[in-house]
């Protein structure tokens, strides 16, 4: 279901609010399975080791948790919203470390928080976007999919570099 939007100012603290909290919990979900001793069932939905893939985790699922409270709806812009959030961290971590041929750990802060005001960004200029039913069918069962892979690489990931710890 999409959600028809005339007033993009009332929207638009829907979008300062999601991006401020995302923000904050996905930092705090850094140190989160640390503080919770490791607990396996709290590794599914943050991040377990520095691979860039869970590191992936900061965004999908805060985000998901966003929607759950704020918006109460998974409109697809949303859910694309997410999964561009969520597939920008490594698409900018490779890309500087490749330019540099380092990382560098501001770099990768600012690159989460670029990645979240990407998906917010997005979120709130496509309020008003027309999609197809076969477009919403595709984003739906991508942003499931993703949500998948990540519960089920987390402690069995996939021998390929995202996975690997830098």
């Amino acid at each position: 279901m999409f959600i028809e939007c005339d007033n993009k100012k009332f929207y638009k603290r829907y979008i300062v609010t999601g991006f401020l909290f995302v923000g904050i919990l996905g930092t705090l979900f850094h140190f989160v399975y640390d503080w919770c001793r490791q607990a396996r069932l709290i590794g599914l939905f943050v991040p377990v080791n520095e691979s860039t893939w869970e590191h992936m985790k900061l965004v999908y699922f805060p985000m998901l948790l966003c929607m759950a409270v704020f918006v109460r709806k998974f409109d697809v812009h949303w859910l694309l919203g997410n999964l561009i959030g969520t597939w920008l961290i490594p698409v900018m971590f490779y890309t500087y470390n490749g330019i540099l041929g380092f990382g560098v750990m501001a770099l990768d802060i600012i690159n989460f928080y670029v990645s979240v005001l990407a998906a917010f960004v997005f979120v709130y200029k496509t309020l008003n976007a027309k999609w197809s039913t076969a477009a919403c069918m595709a984003i739906r069962i991508g942003y499931i999919a993703q949500g998948i892979l990540f519960i089920a690489c987390t402690y069995n990931p996939l021998t390929l570099g995202i996975f690997a710890e830098p």
